[in-house]
């Protein structure tokens, strides 16, 4: 690390922690094929209960001091008062660590009532007994990825943005490669139940996570050096640890508010369809398979867009927080704009592909098994899929400009929309019924939230609108009619690597053809501030 702070932009900082999340979030497709073939696709529904579960458990014990310590180092790195910065990190992972342990000691002793509710009445014995098991492996994750997630927001508050984005890609691809060897060795070497590849794939969370703090340790030798030779420089001294405990905990605990009412939509699903399916007359086992395909299948796939949530989230901290500190509102406006525009710009086209391609993308990835009705739950998903990319890059916005009391009470009314059409919509439009009332609840949200910033910093969202609408107008003139012409070229559906080979050709095509549209329109231009668009700027645009 260089004695100065990291000359970077927002979007390039962002953009470049999206890239290498998007590389995790890529690892993360082409495990889950395999997974599903060796554990059975109605054994994913463990998995997406598990999961749903795992991600709540990580918010609890991470207490929002990942953030806390990410905003706090970046805030004190400008001020110039590095002995802060240090005592901030020692103080965070201390928190964390003594945090972790406890929520990991609560869930271990609350598995078995949460194990039975989550599975409902109709479930056997021993589906409830197949998930408190994977609640018992989750525990050491939950014990382990706190402290990683501590790690990373002392170096996203240098602005290390580099090694945050290497180390989510280094962290799955050890986790993916832990998961198909052990999966394979227990089910297909040692004969075992195919649950136990879902074992597998719980304990490879923890696996990857130790294998990833060393990889931090290991790569930021010269980062805490440089930290320690600025220390020995500087006079003052640090500012009191009781303060800086305060400070992260206030800080930390409406982050932690936030993020755990952000999960709560998750976490109904999670929790209460089976039983709601079941009671309206859906068989169980049929409403296992639609939630193993909605919760699991179909969020892998939308986790391809929602990079950008924690890319954009990542990056956005320290930009905003030193903006802030400037007290340069005018500039943090633009900032807010930018990136709403080119979140906008790139997501929309993704899932347009999705919603028109349905069939191939979840053939491509998942095969030909149930292929009608998970092309019908993958089209409806894309709704959820895009406003659950924004709800959140919002949601740090908030958290990080302080208006954390407005985005409390913007997210409990989101979760009473979503409490007052679960159970409705799931009795009349079945699995579908999850998507809508979660989209519809988040939809809502992301309304609430651009109104609360207009307000406070008087931004005008009507050009927003405007080149939303440009950008799916380019979108659509792209995809649509290579969607027609994809749909004259037939497919059998039968092998994936002919899909694949059929479906690049249109694929290049929709990117060339997005590109040429969107530059007509002057979208790049004024996004992106290019003046004159070309590949080779816009590559040097996003590699910075």
């Amino acid at each position: 690390m260089s004695k100065k702070p990291v000359k970077q932009s927002l979007m390039v900082a962002a953009l470049a922690s999206s890239f290498g999340i998007f590389i995790s979030k890529t690892l993360g497709l082409l495990y889950y094929s395999p997974l599903s073939a060796l554990a059975g696709e109605s054994n994913m529904a463990f998995y997406s209960i598990t999961y749903t579960y795992y991600d709540i458990l990580l918010k609890i014990s991470s207490a929002g001091i990942p953030f806390a310590i990410a905003a706090l180092v970046a805030r004190y790195y400008v001020k110039e008062d590095y002995k802060t910065v240090l005592l901030v990190k020692k103080l965070g992972i201390s928190l964390i660590m003594g945090l972790s342990f406890i929520v990991a000691l609560i869930f271990l002793f609350a598995s078995g009532p949460l194990a039975a509710q989550s599975m409902g009445a109709a479930a056997s014995a021993e589906d409830i007994a197949h998930l408190r098991v994977l609640f018992l492996i989750l525990v050491i994750a939950v014990i382990l990825v706190p402290f990683l997630s501590a790690l990373r927001g002392y170096y996203q508050g240098l602005k290390r943005l580099d090694l945050y984005g290497s180390s989510q890609a280094l962290e799955q691809f050890v986790r993916v490669f832990f998961i198909l060897l052990l999966a394979f060795i227990t089910v297909k070497i040692l004969k075992l139940d195919s649950i136990y590849a879902i074992y597998c794939a719980m304990a490879a969370a923890a696996i990857a996570a130790l294998f990833t703090i060393f990889f931090f340790l290991f790569m930021t030798k010269e980062d805490d050096r440089h930290i320690n030779e600025l220390i020995r420089t500087q006079e003052k001294p640090a500012v009191a640890a009781k303060l800086l405990i305060i400070e992260l905990i206030s800080l930390g605990i409406p982050y932690l508010t936030i993020s755990f009412l952000g999960s709560i939509c998750p976490l109904i699903n999670t929790t209460f369809f089976l039983d709601t399916a079941t009671k309206a007359g859906m068989d169980m086992e049929y409403a296992k398979l639609s939630m193993g395909i909605l919760q699991a299948n179909c969020n892998k796939l939308a986790s391809i867009p929602q990079v950008l949530t924690l890319g954009f989230s990542v990056g956005l901290v320290p930009f905003l927080v030193e903006t802030l500190e400037q007290k340069d509102y005018k500039k943090l406006g633009k900032q807010i704009i930018q990136i709403i525009d080119t979140v906008l710009f790139i997501l929309i086209p993704i899932i347009i592909v999705f919603v028109v391609f349905a069939r191939d993308i979840y053939f491509i990835m998942y095969g030909n098994s149930n292929l009608d009705l998970s092309t019908r739950l993958f089209r409806v998903s894309n709704v959820y899929a895009f406003t659950d990319t924004i709800a959140p890059i919002l949601s740090s916005i908030m958290i990080t400009l302080r208006f954390r009391n407005e985005a409390v009470i913007a997210l409990i009314g989101s979760i009473l929309i979503k409490l007052a059409t679960f159970f409705v919509f799931v009795r009349i439009f079945g699995a579908q019924g999850m998507t809508y009332s979660s989209a519809l609840s988040s939809a809502i949200l992301i309304v609430a939230y651009l109104l609360i910033l207009k307000k406070k910093f008087n931004i005008s969202f009507v050009k927003t609108i405007r080149r939303s609408v440009f950008i799916l107008a380019a979108a659509l003139i792209a995809i649509v009619p290579v969607g027609a012409l994809a749909s004259l070229v037939p497919c059998s559906y039968t092998s994936r690597l002919l899909d694949i080979l059929r479906m690049m050709p249109f694929g290049i095509i929709i990117v060339v053809l997005y590109y040429l549209v969107s530059a007509k329109l002057g979208l790049p231009q004024v996004i992106f501030g290019i003046k004159k668009v070309t590949p080779k700027e816009l590559l040097k645009r996003f590699r910075g």
